[in-house]
């Protein structure tokens, strides 16, 4: 007798196999015609929901069951994946549509996986109600280069055990939320300089010291069954000479048979530059599936969609690609789907709010690294000059330009004497002469800082203004810049420029809460 999984299997048709290799990216806000058509011409695994298909939260409910019914009616009567990059922080794809947080390296700050769990719980249950079933996260990579241009704060820390730790729980959270998640970016993109959306990042480290620090958390998740795990575009010259998204030694061998690990594994975007500047989307996909992957997520257009789909059908044709290896990833797929709908059916309503966990995240992880000339508290009535950095996204993974950075307006609420001046990170230097002006009638500056390895004229700027002021700087992303700032110089660590880290803030400004958090990463001077 035929089991449940093989009868399922049975009934689908080669196309139809195929189309569940493969996940591309949702079109507009509303299921169009055109897109439904594509739907029955191309049955995919599924769609990412991101920033061109969200309005509101009603609007992406609609959206998701709309496509859903189009699959139904198409005769394929299969849960459709739904996944989305809803980190928190710097990546918050979701925007004021949900609960915002401040993302993965304040929740290592705090020192709480329970805070971790119930974020997590909190982002599950929200993406749930939308009908969003595949959470793109946790992310396990280690942060362990401070010029890194695309992980930094979106680690936990730099800690293998402790980041292990947080992301395990993240995991247990997400699920009692409604969520699958997806560890990334394996194995590991923490110790690079180069971002993958752009070219080709090479992770240099010996083979022993990748089992002791980046390995360490990807095996805890697949000893705990996690969902899937997406295979980053990095190439780990220990392991292969290839991406790792297109290496058999880094999925079939590493990942597979050294690790154990038989769920889906997922690719990163293979529109992204480490990847396309090398392969077509179609030679990508198929080295991707010819390396032992399950799914491989293509973001750019629809055109690539298709030319992968076509290079899959052609691949069985032409003997490249067996029906049987399909099916072998095909029953991680059904089991996949079959965890996401379990999931949704017995979800749990977090125990606390959503902004109230995210007042509590707040306080337990702003970090006041060093107070040498003991500035703090401070006194209400004094005149302040604020220096904000005007945020932008610093990489493809970063939603930051869609927030308004409201530090100003939280210091004037509790600083009535406060005069504010808004620079681009590299517009610091320009502005000098009209800030010295400033300065010269303050009694404390406030100097906000975002990456200053990376944008180093903050730094010069600050060491000119420290000399005719007392100066507190506030780093509102990476902690790496507590290496650069001057070492007088008051220094707190935010990780991030969400409304309830700047509301929380002020208020440890005034004395009126403790700082509790703790940098997750280690620092060359604290």
């Amino acid at each position: 007798m035929l089991s449940q999984m093989e009868e399922r299997l049975t009934s689908l048709s080669l196309e139809q196999k195929i189309g569940q290799l493969l996940v591309g990216q949702a079109e507009g806000t509303a299921l169009s015609e055109s897109f439904r058509r594509f739907i029955e011409r191309v049955p995919l695994a599924g769609y990412r929901i991101n920033g061109p298909n969200i309005e509101h939260p009603a609007q992406v409910k609609k959206l998701t069951s709309d496509i859903q019914q189009a699959y139904t009616a198409s005769g394929l009567d299969l849960p459709v994946i739904f996944a989305c990059d809803q980190e928190g922080g710097v990546l918050s794809v979701f925007g004021d549509c949900v609960t915002e947080f401040p993302g993965s390296m304040a929740l290592g700050a705090t020192g709480s996986v329970e805070l971790t769990e119930l974020q997590a719980q909190q982002v599950g249950w929200e993406l749930a109600e939308m009908g969003i079933n595949h959470l793109l996260a946790p992310v396990a990579d280690l942060n362990l280069e401070k010029t890194n241009p695309v992980i930094g704060v979106r680690a936990f820390g730099d800690d293998p055990a402790q980041v292990a730790s947080h992301c395990f729980h993240f995991s247990l959270g997400a699920n009692r939320g409604g969520v699958a998640v997806c560890a990334k970016h394996f194995p590991g993109h923490g110790n690079t300089v180069t971002d993958t959306h752009v070219g080709l990042a090479v992770n240099h480290a010996a083979e022993e010291v990748l089992r002791q620090t980046e390995y360490v958390p990807f095996k805890k998740l697949v000893d705990g069954g996690i969902d899937s795990v997406m295979v980053s575009h990095v190439v780990c010259s220990a392991c292969s000479s290839l991406p790792a998204s297109l290496s058999e030694e880094v999925i079939s061998g590493l990942l597979r048979q050294e690790m154990g690990y038989d769920g889906l594994v997922i690719s990163d975007d293979l529109a992204m530059g480490a990847v396309r500047n090398l392969y077509s989307a179609g030679e990508a996909v198929l080295r991707f599936i010819l390396a032992g992957g399950d799914i491989a997520f293509i973001h750019d257009s629809r055109d690539s969609v298709e030319e992968a789909f076509y290079r899959l059908m052609q691949a069985v044709e032409q003997g490249e690609l067996t029906e049987e290896r399909i099916n072998t990833s095909l029953k991680r797929i059904l089991r996949f789907k079959q965890k996401i709908a379990a999931y949704q059916q017995s979800r749990k309503l977090p125990p606390i709010s959503g902004e109230e966990l995210a007042r509590q995240i707040a306080e337990h992880s702003i970090t006041l690294v060093r107070d040498p000339r003991r500035l703090l508290p401070l006194s209400p009535d004094m005149k302040l000059l604020v220096i904000s950095p005007r945020l932008s996204n610093l990489s493809e993974a970063d939603t930051s330009s869609q927030q308004e950075l409201k530090l100003a307006a939280y210091v004037k609420q509790a600083f009535p004497h406060t005069v504010c001046v808004e620079l681009a990170p590299d517009e610091a230097e320009q502005a000098l002469a009209e800030l010295r002006l400033q300065a010269a009638k303050a009694d404390v500056i406030l100097q906000g800082t975002v990456n200053a390895y990376r944008f180093p004229e903050q730094i010069a700027v600050m060491k000119e203004l420290a000399k005719m002021r007392p100066l507190i700087a506030i780093m509102l992303r990476d902690p790496y810049d507590s290496e650069l700032i001057p070492h007088d110089v008051t220094t707190l660590a935010t990780y991030a420029a969400t409304k309830q880290q700047l509301a929380t803030l002020v208020r440890q400004l005034l004395g009126e809460v403790a700082c509790m958090g703790g940098v997750p990463v280690r620092l060359a001077r604290p």
